[in-house]
């Protein structure tokens, strides 16, 4: 048979079915609507209908790509999101495509520690057969638990679809439980479904960005079942950023719509969720002209002392927002660094200081520092001291493995912008002094100023002690004055705060 029209009620199951087949896999037919009238001139009834049903199985085998293993019993609620569904069979419809999908969440995922893994194992084959076994089937059981799609990408990635906030969070936390070797899923129905034979994997860390979960989403999927639009390219960016945040340990990063959407669910008693979740607010990142606000999902009970110093943290984040370079995110900032030395673990680190003096640094060591820095900011204005003693702090927490890395970046990124005003302020000292010297010396120093001034260490000793003093010139408004005219060129590149 080569079209259709030549059906007739004495044409074979087998011939029809064929025929049908052959039309699906030359793409002439590509959606469940097309075949149902491509057949329509078949008088309707059981046959006719199990052949439809198993040729619709071969279009999603085909052509939807992402989601070609989901049907309505096994995946209800996608299903429901993703698919417009026939009105004379239950279990069929199409995909939507480039249109708009109401409520859905993706996941991105990163498996820290597979690419080790396969090179250990490489001469291995039944190891890295049981390796790609779990990530191709565990990891879908998993989810589907959850009433999540989840698909592996490239090698170590997982993508993951849901279509509420409670699913997604879920199935990331049991992917996450599944790969490490602490259990932290307390739920007994959220563990049921993970098989025991991962116990021969290594530790394994995962980096994870989630977004969605807003009311008109643009996701797109294309005409091969590929996922598309922002929210994609969303997850995608929050997955870089908790790998860039934590490279060696497991960090999950979720869009402040999320968090809300999750909480909501919570209050309204939707699914089963873990109340022991709790969300620290990490900032705004910009890119392609938006800013998302991000948060931390935080599952374990030694991860929550970060929770200590969040208010410290938004401080810095608003002033920051409101370009208070002044007076605010100095100050700010290293109320913050206390915070973070006195609610983290402590520490010992062994190093040597200026004089060569080896030394032990502890949490109350640096907090002093952090003390001397502030005070030399705010209560001396030596600007250029208080910078000293912080690019100190920076080198020593550098060697602390257990601080706050988002912290860290920001004590790096700050320094470098204070760094670059304090250029200025040097060479704006330098002129005064040049300029005023004469004025604020005695009749004897000026003589001696004049006579030494050739040689360059008496010469320098004597400017120093012009440089310092108070009748130089108003420090603390000069200061303000550099930052006031470079606040065009204080952009701090992970800008975060409120929104």
């Amino acid at each position: 048979m080569k079209d259709i029209s030549e059906y007739t009620k004495n044409t074979s199951v087998f011939e029809l079915s064929a025929h049908l087949y052959e039309k699906i896999i030359n793409g002439n037919i590509r959606t469940f609507s097309e075949l149902k009238e491509y057949s329509s001139v078949i008088p309707r009834g059981s046959q006719i209908q199990i052949i439809l049903m198993n040729a619709f199985t071969l279009i999603r085998n085909l052509h939807w790509g992402f989601f070609k293993d989901i049907d309505y019993p096994s995946y209800p609620k996608v299903w429901k999101e993703i698919v417009i569904p026939d009105s004379d069979y239950k279990y069929a419809g199409d995909l939507k495509r480039n249109m708009t999908i109401s409520s859905i969440y993706i996941a991105m995922m990163d498996i820290h520690g597979y690419t080790k893994f396969c090179k250990q194992s490489n001469r291995n084959i039944s190891m890295l057969e049981l390796l790609d076994s779990f990530m191709q089937g565990d990891i879908a059981k998993i989810t589907q638990e959850n009433n999540v799609v989840s698909r592996r990408a490239m090698g170590d990635e997982i993508i993951l679809v849901g279509t509420s906030a409670t699913d997604i969070i879920n199935s990331v936390l049991s992917i996450i439980d599944y790969f490490g070797k602490r259990k932290i899923i307390k739920s007994e129905e959220l563990s049921k479904s993970r098989p025991g034979a991962k116990i021969i994997l290594p530790d394994m860390h995962i980096s994870a960005g989630i977004a969605g979960g807003k009311i008109y989403t643009p996701l797109i999927i294309t005409k091969d079942g590929d996922l598309s639009g922002d929210i994609v390219n969303t997850a995608a960016r929050l997955q870089a950023r908790a790998n860039k945040i934590s490279p060696s340990s497991t960090r999950v990063i979720i869009t402040k719509h999320l968090k809300f959407k999750y909480m909501k669910e919570l209050e309204d008693g939707k699914g089963e969720v873990d109340t022991d979740l709790r969300f620290f607010n990490s900032g705004i990142i910009k890119f392609k002209g938006i800013s998302i606000s991000l948060y931390y999902l935080l599952f374990r009970r030694e991860d929550y002392y970060i929770l200590e110093y969040q208010e410290e943290m938004l401080d810095l984040y608003d002033s920051i927002k409101s370009n208070l370079w002044k007076n605010k995110v100095f100050p700010n900032l290293i109320k913050l660094l206390i915070k973070v030395l006195l609610s983290m673990p402590s520490f010992s680190i062994k190093t040597v200081l200026g004089d060569g003096k080896k030394t032990v640094l502890r949490n109350s060591e640096l907090i002093d520092l952090c003390n001397n820095a502030l005070n030399f900011y705010s209560i001396k204005k030596d600007y250029s001291s208080a910078l000293t003693v912080f690019d100190n702090l920076i080198s020593y927490l550098v060697k602390v493995h257990s601080f706050d890395t988002l912290v860290l970046q920001y004590l790096k990124d700050i320094f470098r912008i204070y760094s670059s005003i304090l250029l200025i302020y040097k060479i704006e000292i330098e002129n005064l002094l040049e300029a005023r010297i004469e004025k604020l010396l005695s009749f004897e120093d000026r003589k001696t100023y004049n006579l030494v001034k050739k040689h360059f260490h008496i010469y320098e000793k004597i400017r120093s002690q012009v440089r310092d003093s108070s009748e130089l010139c108003n420090r603390k408004s000069l200061w303000y004055k550099i930052i006031e005219d470079e606040t065009d060129n204080l952009e701090l590149s992970i800008y975060s705060g409120k929104v």
